[in-house]
């Protein structure tokens, strides 16, 4: 009886410790990719929204927290991690723990990856994103819609409508940050596998996953159709189109613009200007004769 309870305790043990996140990096990778899409997605709500940042500032606080939320979900998600022992009451979930969680995650003892697996584990994560793409996108856009009401003139930033912007959060996780992530994940695998100083690998990883982020944050806002407004930051150019017409019309008697500025300089100086002054008050002049041309013919004596 002892011995078998040592065994369950050390087996238990066993399972408890490979229970945990097969990459030791895992930590430093995600407060990494927090700084980047944070200090991104900040560079671009300062960079557009300009003065009116500060009357738009918990717009631009809904579009980083939601950024942060997803980029979060994203790094966790294609982790490689180590489980053992886990059973659950359906076989669809014992078939989907058996899965990697990208398509370049290495083999390790009683988990083994073939083909067949990373190729249903990468329509898995698309499906899984797409997912979490609908729900912050839905959240995101009921959030922003909400607030906009509440703001008076013109938004410097185009807002989609909520299920615009859920759609296309879904399509964009699921597509395209799905491919994008699974082919970090092989470089980190190939980087950590070709050096074997890991700080070197660490260092293309980094530098990566920064151009990584910053291609990601552009290409979010063109899936999302988010565009910059470029008449909100001119309220003043609006203003002049919206004057009512009655205030030109009216006549002012502090300028006074001649008909002909050539003309008056001219009298200006002291020069008699005759014709063209009775031509700039409207008189008519007579027409001038027209001369006839008298053909004298030589007549030849004969």
């Amino acid at each position: 009886m002892e011995s078998r309870e040592k065994r369950l305790r050390v087996k238990k043990l066993d399972i408890r410790e490979c229970e945990m996140i097969a990459d030791p990096a895992f930590l430093y990778k995600l407060l990494l990719e927090q700084a980047a899409t944070v200090g991104c997605s900040v560079w671009w709500e300062l960079k557009n929204r300009k003065e009116r940042i500060k009357q738009e500032w918990d717009l631009a606080l809904i579009n980083v927290l939601t950024v942060m939320a997803c980029n979060a979900i994203v790094v966790w998600s294609f982790a490689p991690c180590r489980s053992y022992g886990n059973t659950f009451r359906y076989d669809l979930q014992n078939t989907l723990q058996k899965l990697p969680n990208n398509i370049f995650e290495k083999s390790y003892p009683l988990r083994e990856f073939d083909l067949q697996k990373r190729i249903h584990s990468f329509f898995y994560k698309a499906a899984e994103l797409c997912m979490v793409g609908l729900t912050a996108g839905a959240a995101q856009g009921a959030l922003l819609n909400l607030a906009a009401k509440k703001k008076e003139g013109r938004l410097s930033v185009t807002i989609p409508t909520v299920s615009a912007n859920a759609l296309g959060y879904g399509a964009f996780l699921g597509i395209y940050a799905n491919l994008r992530y699974q082919l970090l994940c092989g470089f980190d695998r190939a980087m950590v596998n070709h050096f074997d100083v890991i700080g070197v690998a660490l260092f293309f990883s980094t530098a990566l996953r920064i151009l990584n982020v910053q291609l990601g944050e552009t290409s979010r806002l063109a899936w999302l159709g988010v565009e910059v407004d470029p008449l909100a930051q001119s309220d003043d150019l609006f203003k002049v189109y919206n004057r009512p017409s009655e205030a030109v019309d009216q006549p002012s008697s502090k300028w006074f613009i001649s008909k002909n500025t050539i003309v008056s300089g001219l009298g200006l100086l002291g020069i008699k200007q005759g014709q063209n002054d009775s031509v700039a008050e409207g008189e008519s002049q007579p027409p001038k004769a027209r001369r006839k041309r008298i053909v004298r013919k030589k007549t030849s004596r004969v």
